[in-house]
């Protein structure tokens, strides 16, 4: 069963170890920003390539929340919303598959001012 709740903890505190253990080894994590767009979204393949990613959310200054979550069986979804600094914002629509409580597959829908 996936925790949603400590997976909330571990993203909002920008707690890389903890976050990067809800990852199975060959997920998959997939944005759509203005600069990714349907045709060619941004794609991280494989649990060493989010780490990496996930150290550099955590080294910026960035607040992050989670809101609006739910989980039911191999699924779960959230909103984030993230504080860039000077009243900025960026909003992501978030859309996870878990495997064996994993997440295996991570989609993203991203929203900036």
């Amino acid at each position: 069963m996936f925790d949603l709740a400590s997976y909330k903890r571990a993203f909002e505190a920008k707690d890389v170890e903890a976050w990067i253990a809800f990852y199975a080894e060959d997920a998959e994590w997939i944005e759509y920003t203005p600069e990714a767009p349907p045709r060619e979204p941004a794609v991280m393949r494989g649990k060493a390539a989010i780490l990496e990613f996930l150290r550099g959310v955590a080294a910026d200054p960035v607040k992050l929340s989670i809101s609006d979550e739910l989980t039911d069986g191999d699924r779960a979804a959230f909103m984030v919303t993230c504080e860039l600094g000077e009243g900025r914002r960026a909003i992501e629509n978030t859309v996870l598959t878990l495997r064996d409580g994993l997440i295996v597959r991570q989609v993203e829908v991203e929203a900036w001012d």
